[in-house]
C-alpha cells in the first residue's frame, strides 16, 4: 500500500517527518494537558474541551493564509516558523505549576494554534507536489499515516515520562509511606478520580509528581519539534512545484505520428 520510491524525494521525506513529529508534540500536550486541567485543577471535561479552543480558532483563522503563502514563497519557511512557535508553545506550557490558572496556559495553546496552521496546510503542500499528480492520493495517505503513528508515539512517549519520573518524585516526597501506598499513587498518576479516601498529603504528592513529570514531557516535546524545524529547513525544497507528470501526446501530435506509421 506504501509506495517506498516516494521517499526518494527530499521534501516528501522531510515533509512527512514534520508530519510524525508535529502530532508527536501536540497530541502529547493535548492529552496530558487535558488531564491535569480535570483532576488537578478541577474543570469538568466540557470545561477542559473549550478551554483548547484558542488553538483551534487561530488554526481555522490563519491555516488558509498559511496556505496561500505557501504556494507564494513555498513550504519550507512556513513550515520551519510553525515548528519554532511549536516549540516555544510546549516550553511556555512546560512552566505550569500545581497552581497555574488558565491564564498561564492560553498565551502557549494560542501559540500553539498558530504553529500548527503553520506547519499543516504547507506540509500538505510540500508532499502532494513532491510526487506525479496522479500519485497525489497515495501520497496524502502516507501523510496521514505519519501523523496518526507520530500521534500515538507522542503520547506514548509522554506518558512513559509521566509514570517513570512521577514513580521517582512520589518516593522522593513520601519516603516514609507504605510501599503499597506509593506503588498506588505512582499507578493513578494523571486519575485524580482514583485518589478518593486517600490522605490530603498523599493527593497533594500525586499531584507534585505528575506536574513535575508534565513539565519535564512537555520540555521533551519541545525539544523534538525544535529539531522538527531544523529538519524541516534542512529537507523540504525552496519551491512547492509540482513534479513533473508525464505528458500525453497533444491531439496534433497524435495524428502525426499515425500519419507517420500509415
Amino acid at each position: 500500500m506504501v509506495d517506498f520510491s516516494f521517499f526518494r524525494s527530499r521534501t516528501f521525506f522531510g515533509a512527512n517527518i514534520v508530519a510524525f513529529i508535529v502530532s508527536f508534540a501536540m497530541l502529547a500536550m493535548f492529552f496530558f494537558l487535558a488531564l491535569y486541567m480535570q483532576n488537578i485543577r478541577h474543570y469538568s471535561p466540557l470545561q477542559a474541551g473549550v478551554r483548547f479552543l484558542p488553538s483551534t480558532l487561530m488554526i481555522v483563522l490563519i491555516a488558509p493564509i498559511a496556505g496561500r503563502l505557501a504556494d507564494r514563497v513555498g513550504p519550507r519557511p512556513l513550515m520551519t516558523f510553525g515548528l519554532l512557535a511549536v516549540s516555544g508553545a510546549l516550553f511556555w506550557q512546560s512552566q505550569l505549576t500545581v497552581a497555574s490558572g488558565y491564564g498561564e496556559l492560553l498565551p502557549g495553546f494560542v501559540l500553539m494554534g498558530i504553529g500548527m496552521a503553520f506547519v499543516m496546510s504547507p506540509m500538505s503542500t510540500a508532499a502532494m507536489n513532491a510526487v506525479d499528480q496522479a500519485k497525489a492520493g497515495v501520497a496524502s495517505g502516507i501523510l496521514s499515516m505519519n501523523r496518526m503513528v507520530g500521534g500515538t508515539f507522542g503520547v506514548a512517549v509522554l506518558g512513559a515520562m509521566v509514570s517513570a519520573l512521577g514513580r521517582s518524585k512520589i518516593n522522593e516526597l513520601l519516603p516514609a509511606a507504605p510501599p503499597a501506598t506509593r506503588a498506588h499513587l505512582a499507578e493513578s498518576l494523571g486519575s485524580g478520580g482514583v485518589l478518593r479516601g486517600m490522605p490530603a498529603k498523599a493527593i497533594e504528592a500525586s499531584q507534585q509528581a505528575y506536574v513535575y513529570a508534565l513539565q519535564y514531557g512537555l520540555r521533551l516535546g519541545a525539544a523534538v519539534a525544535l529539531v522538527g524545524a531544523l529538519l524541516a529547513w534542512m529537507l523540504v525544497g525552496r519551491i512547492a512545484a509540482r513534479a513533473p507528470a508525464e505528458q500525453a501526446p497533444s491531439p496534433g501530435q497524435g495524428r502525426a505520428a499515425e500519419t507517420v506509421q500509415a
